[in-house]
């Protein structure tokens, strides 16, 4: 991976951090980019089964909110693609809304639940595995996983040739102006860098690869030929289930786990009128 120069728009980049892998700012564009590798071996800190149980409600929420949008920009039947299907709660909503969906997934980790559920999904990454359709997808989404791909030009001209001619590409992603990643950038500045690594999932298998904000994001997909149709922000946190969901690191103390869970809650009014943690972006080809 080159670290020099910039994907979104080739200016230099300059070394920002220096944490269990490096990142690098775009002087230009502002893109944050790192060095990080993916796991292939699926061993990290991360702890599925509560993960799951911190996430599962806001992300079925979330996903309603994406659905209706959805099916306003595109009306009749539609048949999509995700990429990085993860536990597989997106093809759950699709299926709940008559929407045919197809998921590409590099984990077997959910597999058997996959399987129960009768979600069509093919094992492998993208585009490598990616199942063709006569015509092209209604729509391609990205669910938290396009921050996780390291080539990101070569994914988006992939992605344009499997989307439909008036398809929708979503791209559901966290924002480096959001108020989580600030507070992680006013830790690290006073000497604490465990947040920004977690936001980086530095610890995890799959780490973040790249940090963007709303406008390096239109640039790199404009660059690709496509327009932004629609922008709208998701919530970030589930206050009931967020204990559980600092906890899914295994490398967090409980007691600070819980401490931290304590501390969020009450800067909820906060957190909620901050530059928002989540936006959705719906993209379309010129």
């Amino acid at each position: 991976m080159d670290n020099s120069t910039c994907p979104v728009c080739g200016s230099p980049l300059k070394l920002k951090y220096k944490l269990r892998f490096n990142v690098y700012e775009c002087g230009n564009c502002g893109l944050l980019h790192s060095d990080a590798q993916f796991e292939h071996s699926f061993q990290s800190d991360l702890e599925s089964t509560t993960r799951d149980v911190g996430l599962k409600n806001l992300r079925l929420k979330n996903f309603k909110v994406i659905i209706s949008e959805l099916q306003k920009a595109k009306t009749g039947e539609l048949h999509g693609l995700e990429i990085g299907s993860g536990n597989g709660w997106w093809l759950e909503t699709c299926k709940a809304n008559s929407i045919d969906c197809t998921g590409i997934e590099p984990e077997h980790i959910y597999e058997e639940y996959h399987k129960k559920s009768g979600f069509n999904i093919v094992y492998g990454f993208y585009p490598d595995m990616s199942p063709k359709r006569q015509g092209g997808y209604d729509f391609i989404i990205f669910n938290d996983v396009f921050e996780h791909i390291p080539d990101i030009n070569s994914l988006v001209e992939s992605l344009k040739q499997d989307l439909a001619d008036d398809g929708v590409l979503i791209i559901n992603i966290p924002m480096s102006t959001g108020f989580f990643y600030r507070m992680a950038k006013l830790l690290h500045a006073v000497g604490w860098n465990s947040s920004l690594t977690r936001m980086w999932q530095f610890n995890f298998h799959s780490p973040h690869m790249n940090y963007f904000n709303e406008q390096n994001l239109k640039m790199l997909l404009d660059k690709h030929g496509f327009d932004c149709a629609e922008v709208f922000k998701l919530d970030s946190l589930d206050f009931s289930t967020v204990k559980e969901r600092i906890l899914s690191d295994r490398g967090m103390n409980k007691f600070r786990g819980t401490f931290i869970a304590g501390a969020l809650s009450l800067m909820r009014p906060v957190i909620q009128h901050s530059e928002p943690d989540i936006k959705t972006f719906f993209f379309k080809k010129k």
